[in-house]
């Protein structure tokens, strides 16, 4: 059977009582599948003996030592014991915090196998206080030392020895019982071995040749499934066709001459491969990436053009009502000038006007509609939907993606995203769109200068901003919070738009964030936008879209909250117009290593796809893809930012298998054609077998 068959509970294991049952169902281990897919995070090398000497340098100590001495430190119940062991290469003492009782079994003259991590050099000595040892007894084979051990992500009472028990146990009874997920000329041609060996390898490796062996099958499987779902998505979509068109750019070259700047060499490629898409029999479904501020939108609307000389009808569809609403003025800017009716749409229109919208809009009266999610509900009917654009795709379920689709005859899909995407996701989720990307800046704009401030250091900071002020310029403060909580220490937008307003006497303080209103978000943000705001005191409801030349810093305290591409997008709110441009990231001492990582990727680069690979080692895909919620991204031991080239490897076999035989009717594929119909890797909603 395959592995995901195992549904029996994981209470079938000796030694998994209630209480057990519970702390292993936190891991998400609910059946013995899921157990003996519960990989270990890491190995610990009790194989290859470390000495004392090396101990620093490799972090960890595996050896074979003495105990030399017993000696102690403090008094009372504050009293620890130290033991002092050596090996051949030196010394290392053993500082027993909480385990002095450790005294009667470490007898002084006895030889026992030592593992120990947390080692530093103290007090004129090396230092050990973390460790696990064994009685060494000559020509006896130990039960902890010697081999491999994996270490498990733990929950509750929860030990290492547990795991490792149940994990073997599950092995004995179920692993013979399992099935290859991949076709036999897979693993000759990759070197690969079965899954029963792979999964007994991945728990408790003979040796570290043959961990790797385990992980690279167990990763090239998954992978595998990957790319059999992104390719299969690919055939399908290649399936539709429309007519041949010839779509007049008339239009389109008015509006660029008219505009008071040329395009970017960029923009020229991206809008010709658009036009050359919506021209194709291929319905098109074209993504374009580019970086904040790059000029996305003016492609768009460019795109939208022919469409709508051509006779069609276009909808933009925007994540937040202020980014529609914004799209919606600067559409009617541009595009009313050479007669393109444009018009926008929200849930918050009132049903008479809504009405009104509505019959123009069946009736072909509105050109280019935009608006929210309120595109796609069962009363917005178009008379001939020809282009559909999503702007920020990845705030969108594919769900709402395709129920906009839907309302059209197979119209042409065009996405935008200011979030990069990585290669390895655009082999993944991305496997059936083709890419469009504009990397190359609007002339004159400067590149943001980034500072790290720690929270505490805030006058100057402060300085600054007095400063910018004083040169007419507006400035953002962005919080985590929109108020104070009882639970979490932070700064808050609702209490700092007071502070700053104490702070800035005579400048006018704006506050914005996701429970204000719709309407007064609106009237907020066009206030800052004239000017009359010189203060935006926000959360993050201000990261996508809002357009304001004139502000020239960003101050984001608690940035080690906000993840990489959120401090980007956030960051790419200012150096929107021709003057130079601040971002100040404020942190709190309580800083953690990744926290550290992600703040000094931003300081050091203003790139949007090196900032987007770094987020995808940081914080996986699924976020960035805009499919975390249909619980489709549930890797299990691949790393997209790792496996890069098995990955490619995967793809191919993927594309040569479902070249030759996309139905899975041949004889060796019928496996996967059971595997794919009743027991998905993946989400169900990914897989199509027709």
């Amino acid at each position: 059977m395959f592995i995901s068959q195992l549904s029996q509970p994981v209470d079938r294991i000796k030694g998994v009582g209630v209480e057990i049952s519970k702390d292993l169902e936190s891991l998400g281990i609910r059946n013995i599948s899921a157990l003996l897919k519960n990989y270990p995070i890491k190995w610990e090398d009790r194989l290859n003996l470390s000495p004392i000497s090396s101990s620093i340098q490799k972090g960890y100590v595996y050896t074979i030592a003495k105990v030399i001495e017993h000696s102690s430190f403090g008094y009372g119940r504050s009293k620890t014991i130290k033991i002092l062991i050596q090996d051949d290469t030196g010394y290392l003492s053993l500082v027993c915090f909480g385990r002095n009782f450790l005294a009667n079994k470490l007898i002084v003259g006895s030889s026992i196998y030592i593992y120990g991590t947390n080692i530093s050099y103290k007090f004129s000595e090396l230092q050990c206080s973390t460790f696990e040892f064994e009685d060494y007894i000559a020509n006896e084979s130990p039960k902890k030392f010697g081999k491999i051990l994996p270490i498990y992500r733990l929950s509750g009472k929860l030990t290492q020895n547990h795991l490792r028990k149940f994990i073997s146990i599950a092995l004995k009874q179920y692993i013979n019982e399992i099935y290859n997920e991949l076709p036999d000329y897979i693993i000759k041609s990759e070197s690969l071995i079965d899954k029963n060996q792979a999964i007994n390898q991945i728990h408790f490796p003979t040796n570290f040749d043959a961990l790797e062996i385990a992980k690279k099958t167990l990763i090239f499987e998954e992978l595998f499934h990957l790319q059999i779902i992104t390719v299969r998505k690919s055939i399908e979509h290649s399936k539709y066709f429309k007519s041949e068109k010839d779509l007049p750019r008339k239009l389109q070259e008015r509006l660029i001459n008219k505009l008071p700047f040329d395009l970017t060499l960029d923009q020229k490629k991206v809008v010709d491969e658009v036009l050359f898409d919506l021209n194709s029999k291929k319905i098109m479904n074209r993504l374009i990436q580019g970086d904040v501020g790059s000029g996305k939108t003016l492609v768009a609307f460019l795109s939208a053009i022919p469409v709508i000389e051509g006779g069609g009808q276009v909808a933009l569809m925007a994540p937040t009502e202020l980014l529609a609403k914004q799209h919606s003025e600067n559409a009617y800017k541009l595009l009313n000038s050479i007669g393109i009716r444009t018009a926008f749409i929200s849930g918050n229109i009132k049903s008479s006007s809504r009405n009104i919208l509505l019959k123009q809009l069946e009736e072909g009266n509105i050109d280019f509609i935009i608006g929210t999610h309120a595109l796609f509900t069962n009363d917005v009917l178009y008379k001939k939907l020809e282009l559909v654009i999503v702007d920020e795709q990845h705030r969108f379920g594919v769900e709402q993606r395709l129920s906009l689709k839907n309302k059209g005859n197979n119209p042409d899909l065009l996405l935008m995203t200011a979030t990069p995407i990585p290669r390895t996701l655009t082999m993944t989720f991305f496997g059936d769109l083709d890419i469009s990307t504009i990397k190359t800046m609007p002339v004159g704009r400067k590149e943001i200068e980034t500072h790290l401030a720690r929270i505490g250091n805030e006058e100057k900071v402060y300085n600054f901003v007095f400063n910018e002020l004083g040169k007419g310029r507006q400035v953002y403060f962005v919080y985590p919070l929109i108020e104070q909580s009882d639970k979490i220490d932070l700064k808050d937008a609702e209490s700092m738009y007071h502070h700053l307003q104490h702070i800035f006497k005579g400048y006018n303080v704006g506050l914005i964030h996701s429970k204000i209103p719709d309407d007064d978000k609106v009237n907020i943000m066009e206030s800052f936008s004239n000017g009359i705001i010189d203060i935006l005191v926000a959360t993050s409801v201000v990261e996508v879209g809002v357009d304001v030349p004139n502000a020239t810093v960003m101050v984001i305290e608690h940035a080690e909250r906000f993840g990489l591409s959120a401090l980007h997008q956030l960051r790419g709110r200012v150096g929107r117009g021709s003057h130079q441009s601040y971002c100040f990231l404020v942190y709190s001492n309580l800083l953690t290593d990744e926290g550290k990582k992600r703040l000094l990727t931003m300081k050091d680069t203003n790139d949007g796809f090196k900032i987007a690979t770094e987020d995808l080692k940081l914080r996986g895909p699924g976020d960035i893809a805009g499919v975390k919620q249909s619980g489709f991204m549930k890797l299990s031991i691949a790393n997209l930012s790792r496996d890069l080239k098995i990955l490619e490897r995967a793809r191919s076999y993927a594309q040569d298998l479902l070249l030759k035989d996309p139905g899975l009717l041949d004889y060796e594929h019928r496996f996967l054609r059971e595997l794919y119909t009743n027991h998905p890797p993946f989400s169900p909603n990914y897989i199509s077998l027709g």
